[in-house]
């Protein structure tokens, strides 16, 4: 129950700041008077969706291997080409047992290596503010790649908080704060998982984190990019339901934040929740993905690690939302790679 008592309390902590967020500064949300019977609808709705995940790890099915590798095909056609090719090469590594743990210390410095390359070449984010949707996908890339690597390598606590500390710097410099909350969830993760950091200890860490974010000046600025995903979910429920508004095509889209901002006429990306997706593309019958996804999270507790990529990911898309990528790796670590670990 430990990836399920976690996620729970990020899930209501996280809806909790969003519902305050559109009361308190609807002023800043909104043009209008507040659309109070939307934010009880999608309240509503966002609690199904938690209680369909809950039933998902409660009452797991795990599914033979194959389908999880054919979801995972079929997901890659959101990235032609590309996404196939990463497949394949998944495919192939994964026939080679502990291969996460072998690569591990190349692909982290790999990774850092990358990000240093393409600042060079493109420019920083922090500097120049138009770089960063232009540089989205890549960072997104590289931040799962080195945060995975970061859980699997064993290296001694010294140079891990090094290479931690240099990802967070480099994820800052690329104006990425939910980046910087993967990398960080990759790490620490696995001494939850090892009983060297207990839920007690995170129940106290999140008041002072807050009183900090307070303290710093930019706690309003954090509700309100809160806020305005609460606003763009609700907006979601309030047009998909019964049956959906998407119909699929926004889980395919190869930038379905964009495709969601476009929905509302609006320019650049917009996050829309951890449940946004499964609403938009299929409305109430989005609850079988939530139910898949709670499968998979508790499927991936056969493994420390396994669990701790599975959790770390599906907190950091309570506000990136799900999309086709990381849906993968949910059914890669959850479906697939957590057999494997299970053998040693």
């Amino acid at each position: 129950m430990k990836g399920l008592k976690l996620f729970t309390f990020a899930f209501f902590t996280y809806l909790f700041l969003m519902v305050c967020a559109n009361i308190f500064l609807k002023d800043r949300l909104y043009a209008v008077a507040l659309p109070s019977h939307k934010i009880m609808s999608a309240l509503i709705i966002a609690l199904i969706f938690w209680g369909a995940l809950v039933l998902g790890y409660l009452k797991p099915i795990r599914f033979p291997e194959w389908v999880y590798w054919l979801l995972i095909f079929i997901l890659s056609f959101a990235l032609p080409i590309y996404g196939q090719l990463a497949v394949l090469v998944m495919f192939l590594l994964s026939r080679e047992y502990n291969v996460f743990e072998k690569h591990a210390k190349f692909v982290l410095l790999g990774s850092i290596l990358s990000i240093l390359v393409l600042y060079s070449f493109e420019g920083i984010p922090f500097f120049q503010w138009g770089l960063r949707f232009r540089l989205v996908k890549p960072l997104v890339l590289f931040a799962f790649l080195s945060g995975i690597s970061l859980t699997y390598c064993r290296l001694n606590w010294k140079p891990k908080i090094l290479a931690l500390l240099i990802l967070e710097v480099l994820f800052f410099l690329g104006t990425f704060r939910s980046l910087m909350l993967l990398v960080f969830l990759f790490y620490i993760l696995p001494y939850y998982y090892e009983n060297k950091l207990t839920f007690k200890q995170v129940l106290v860490a999140l008041p002072i984190f807050l009183v900090i974010i307070y303290l710093s000046g930019n706690l309003e600025s954090l509700l309100v990019r809160v806020g305005f995903t609460f606003l763009v979910f609700h907006n979601i429920v309030s047009v998909s339901l019964p049956f959906g508004f998407f119909h699929g095509k926004l889980l395919f889209h190869s930038d379905p934040r964009w495709r969601v901002a476009f929905m509302f006429t609006l320019n650049g990306r917009y996050t829309y929740f951890l449940f946004g997706q499964p609403i938009a593309d299929f409305g109430i019958f989005g609850v079988i993905e939530a139910y898949l996804i709670g499968n998979l999270l508790k499927l991936s507790e056969v493994n420390k690690k396994t669990a701790s990529i599975v959790l770390a990911t599906l907190i950091y898309a309570l506000e990136s939302g799900i999309d086709a990528f990381v849906l993968s790796v949910l059914l890669l670590f959850g479906g697939v790679y957590s057999r494997y670990t299970s053998k040693g």
